[in-house]
């Protein structure tokens, strides 16, 4: 008798336990995803939490989600990128083609479903309406007269990984890229730091290249590794000087003259024929330096080291 009443209450005791913890287990509320407000060039965007299904309409962009670990559903100009932009993971197949960086498909953007459009604020501004009838859009700008543009590059960076929920990625890769900064600037200090950087015109003539001038990205990433920028031409909204070889005389002769050629027909190749190009002092001496591969000059983190890296194998021997 003694054993039974021992043992009945045994029982009552762990239903008792049970019966306490069960209810809470059960009943919780699965915890809804906090809203995210990012602020682009139009002012506040608020998602409902973080974005997966992400259509990219410019590279930057495109770029800076794969450094950030997502695959976007869709990218602008797919086939070009990959052959541009070199820096970081390559567009896997998986990612749709919505057309072009100057005009996407809005019917084969709607059909992926996304959560979230980020692109260029400029080519964005004609058809932004559109897009946002399809899913929420941010969209940056490259450059701004009251801020360089690295610090720009920097702040849409954050802003687009906090569309995402990818904060701490964020943080670690301009961490790198400040690494890799600092490593640069050690490392050139000896080489000879007066520079131009330039890339072929395109159609503006076999003779004829583009120069990036101190309010550029790209000079401003090389400039914070204690380089100096020798060119002083007039440039435009974006920092970029589009000129004929024979302005390259205003350089000074003891210049490091870093190019990139990302096309089969290499502007640079055909100078080899043009005397004013063969007579520029720094083209004699031996200081013309192609970087290979060619890094993406408008880009996010992962461009800007790899122009870093590209910028110290060519001149540090």
């Amino acid at each position: 008798m003694r054993t039974n009443a021992i043992l009945l209450g045994t029982v009552v005791a762990v239903l008792a336990l049970a019966s306490c913890g069960s209810p809470a287990e059960t009943t919780a509320p699965a915890a809804s995803p906090a809203k995210i407000t990012v602020r682009d060039a139009f002012g506040p965007v608020e998602l409902p939490g973080p974005a997966t299904r992400v259509v990219s309409l410019e590279w930057t962009y495109t770029e800076e989600l794969l450094a950030l670990g997502v695959t976007p559903v869709g990218v602008a100009d797919k086939d070009l990128y990959n052959d541009w932009v070199t820096a970081g993971p390559r567009i896997p197949a998986t990612a749709a083609d919505v057309g072009t960086r100057q005009e996407p498909n809005l019917e084969t953007i709607a059909a992926l479903r996304p959560d979230l459009i980020v692109g260029n604020a400029d080519r964005l501004a004609g058809n932004i309406e559109s897009l946002r009838s399809v899913a929420p859009v941010v969209a940056f700008r490259w450059n701004d007269p009251a801020k360089k543009q690295l610090v720009m590059m920097k702040e849409s960076f954050r802003s687009l990984a906090g569309a995402l929920g990818k904060d701490g990625e964020a943080a670690e890769a301009l961490a790198r890229l400040d690494a890799a900064t600092a490593s640069a600037k050690e490392k050139l200090s000896a080489a000879g730091t007066t520079f131009a950087l330039a890339y072929p015109a395109g159609g503006a003539g076999a003779a004829t290249v583009t120069v990036f001038a101190k309010p550029s990205l790209a000079s401003q990433i090389l400039e914070e590794a204690g380089m100096t920028n020798a060119w002083t031409g007039t440039a435009d909204g974006d920092g970029l000087s589009t000129v004929g070889v024979e302005a390259l005389t205003a350089l000074p002769a003891d210049v490091r003259f870093l190019y990139v050629s990302p096309s089969a027909d290499d502007t640079f190749v055909k100078l080899a024929g043009n005397k004013v190009w063969t007579g520029l002092p720094f083209v004699k001496a031996g200081h013309t330096y192609k970087l290979d591969p060619t890094p993406w000059l408008y880009g996010g983190p992962s461009s800007a080291e790899q122009l870093l890296d590209e910028t110290v194998a060519a001149l540090v021997k």
